[in-house]
């Protein structure tokens, strides 16, 4: 929102125009999945609806795949790690180790990434 810096005060925006009403019929089985997505975009049913119709893109939030995502990443990167110090790998072969490195590295770059997404 616009401030108005000479007196510290936020502008208000007009007000929407909400005279509108819309009623849906669907079966119990298309409702739950729809407070599902609702859930998962963490939005209220008339914000849902509003960036639905004006065909925005939806990014859901689902901290139980985050967890995983990350627990995954972490036990990869523990193992990836516990392989390169090893020395018979390092006397094997010194340059496929350092790849390794940089892959997981990379890996959890992505993920970071990834999981920041807003």
């Amino acid at each position: 929102m616009p401030r108005d810096y000479r007196k510290g005060r936020k502008v208000r925006q007009p007000m929407r125009d909400y005279s509108r009403n819309l009623s849906v019929r669907m079966t119990e089985e298309e409702y739950q999945r729809l407070q599902r997505y609702i859930r998962m975009t963490r939005l209220n049913s008339t914000a849902y609806f509003c960036r639905l119709i004006q065909g925005n893109v939806f990014k859901g939030h689902s901290s139980k795949l985050n967890h995983a995502l990350h627990a995954s990443v972490n036990m990869i990167y523990s193992n990836a790690n516990q392989i390169s110090r090893h020395q018979q790998a390092k006397n094997m072969d010194a340059e496929a180790v350092g790849k390794l490195i940089f892959l997981v590295d990379k890996l959890c770059e992505e993920v970071y990434l990834l999981s920041s997404q807003k």
